[in-house]
C-alpha cells in the first residue's frame, strides 16, 4: 500500500496475541453532543481508554452498508474530501506521471488530487486545475468554509525544487492554495513545515479555526502522530499541539478528519484493532474526559482502512482500505449509516491480534517519503 504514513525502509509485520479479554469498543456516531469537541480543551484528554468484555456475540445487523465506488482505478485511489458538491481524491491513475517502486513489486505513477461529481461519480473525473499538482505526490486535501482555500500535502518540493532531509528523504509538507478565476494559485507552505520531518495529511475544524494534521515531528509518541494547531484569521497559526497520549501510541496515528459536528476520527496501528490501520473515533464521555473507540466492521478490516470521512447530517461518507476484493491497491468506498451505533452498546467486536505494519521503499535518487 503507497498511502500510509511512512518514511521506513524495513518492512516487517510483527503479530502477537491480546489478553482473552482484550476487544475495543465500537463508536457511537449518534451521540447527541454538538459542540465542537476539537476546538475545546483538547489538553484534557484522558490517559486510558476503556476496553469491554470479550464474552459477547456480534450483532445480525450492519450498523454500515459499503458500496463500492465505479471510479477506481486499477492503481491507489484515497483520501475522499468533501468540496462544494463534489469528491476530491488522490489518485496515481495518471500514466503519463513519472514513476518510481513504492513497494516490492508495486510500480506506479504519483499521486495527484482529481475531483468528480459525488453524486454522479461516473460524470467526469477530472485533475484539479492551477500549480497544485506537480511530477511528485499531492494528497489529502481539505477545504475552508468558504471554499477559497485548500491545505494538501505535497513531498517537499516547491518552485520547482525537490529539497531533502540531512539524511537524504525527501519528506512531507502541507502546503495551501487560493482559489483565483478557476483555478488553484498561489502555493504557501506553512510555517510549522521542517526538511528534518514530515507534516501531512491537513483536516479542518467545520469553522475553519483548527488545523488537525499528522507530523513525526520531535516530541512525537510514536512514528507519526496527531496534532493540531489554530488557525487565526489573519492567516496566520499558533504553535502546534500534541494531542497527547489518549490519541497517539508507539504505533501511527495519521490521516485526521473532523466531522459536521466536531468529531474527530483518525486511523492508528497503534490502537486495539483488527490488523493494520484502523479507523477511530473520539467520544466524550460524561464527566470524565473522552475515549477512543474502533468503528468495527464493515469499516475495519484485517487490512488498512484509512481517510474516513462522514457527513453525520446526511448520515453518508467514504473511506479507503485496501482490504481483498478492491479494483486496485487502494479503493475508496461509500457508506450509508443504517442503525445507531448506539444499538451496539453490548455488542462489540473481537479483537484478536494487533498488526504494525511498515513499507518497504526502494532506494532512488532522493529517497521518497510516500503517503
Amino acid at each position: 500500500m503507497n498511502s500510509t504514513f511512512s518514511q521506513q525502509r524495513q518492512s516487517s509485520i510483527v503479530a502477537y496475541a491480546l489478553d482473552e479479554d482484550g476487544v475495543v469498543e465500537t463508536a457511537n456516531l449518534n451521540y447527541q453532543d454538538t459542540s465542537s469537541m476539537v476546538v475545546a480543551n483538547h489538553k484534557q484528554l484522558s490517559k486510558r481508554y476503556r476496553l469491554l468484555s470479550d464474552k459477547v456475540s456480534k450483532p445480525s445487523a450492519s450498523n454500515f452498508v459499503l458500496k463500492t465506488l465505479s471510479f477506481n482505478s486499477k492503481n491507489s485511489d484515497y483520501a475522499p474530501s468533501f468540496y462544494n458538491g463534489e469528491l476530491v481524491f488522490a489518485s496515481s491513475r495518471n500514466k503519463k506521471s513519472v514513476t518510481m517502486i513504492l513497494q516490492e513489486g508495486s510500480n506506479e505513477p504519483f499521486l495527484d488530487l482529481y475531483k468528480t461529481n459525488r453524486n454522479i461519480p461516473n460524470k467526469g473525473i477530472t485533475k484539479l486545475k492551477g500549480s497544485i499538482n506537480t511530477k511528485f505526490h499531492e494528497s489529502s486535501a481539505t477545504f475552508s468554509p468558504d471554499g477559497k482555500t485548500v491545505y494538501f500535502t505535497r513531498n517537499n518540493y516547491v518552485k520547482r525544487k525537490i529539497k531533502s532531509s540531512t539524511k537524504g528523504c525527501v519528506l512531507l509538507k502541507i502546503y495551501k492554495a487560493t482559489y483565483d478565476d478557476g483555478k488553484w494559485r498561489n502555493i504557501q507552505e506553512l510555517p510549522f513545515n521542517s526538511d528534518e520531518y514530515s507534516t501531512a495529511h491537513p483536516a479542518l475544524t467545520p469553522d475553519g479555526k483548527f488545523l488537525y494534521f499528522a507530523s513525526d515531528m520531535p516530541g512525537s509518541y510514536g512514528k507519526s502522530d496527531i496534532y493540531v494547531v489554530a488557525v487565526h484569521d489573519d492567516g496566520s497559526f499558533g504553535t502546534p499541539e500534541n494531542l497527547g497520549s489518549l490519541i497517539n501510541s508507539e504505533g501511527r496515528e495519521t490521516f485526521p478528519y473532523v466531522s459536521d459536528k466536531g468529531k474527530l476520527f483518525f486511523a492508528s496501528d497503534g490502537h486495539l484493532g483488527f490488523g493494520g490501520l484502523d479507523i477511530f473515533m473520539v467520544l466524550p464521555i460524561q464527566q470524565s474526559g473522552w475515549k477512543v473507540c474502533n468503528m468495527g466492521e464493515p469499516i475495519n478490516s484485517n487490512k488498512d482502512d484509512f481517510t474516513f470521512i462522514i457527513n453525520e447530517k446526511e448520515r453518508m461518507g467514504y473511506f479507503a482500505s485496501n482490504r481483498d476484493g478492491g479494483k486496485g491497491g487502494d479503493d475508496i468506498y461509500g457508506f450509508r449509516q443504517m442503525i445507531s451505533l448506539e444499538e451496539y452498546e453490548y455488542y462489540v467486536p473481537k479483537i484478536r491480534s494487533k498488526v504494525k505494519r511498515h513499507l518497504k521503499l526502494k532506494p532512488v535518487e532522493h529517497e521518497i517519503t510516500s503517503f
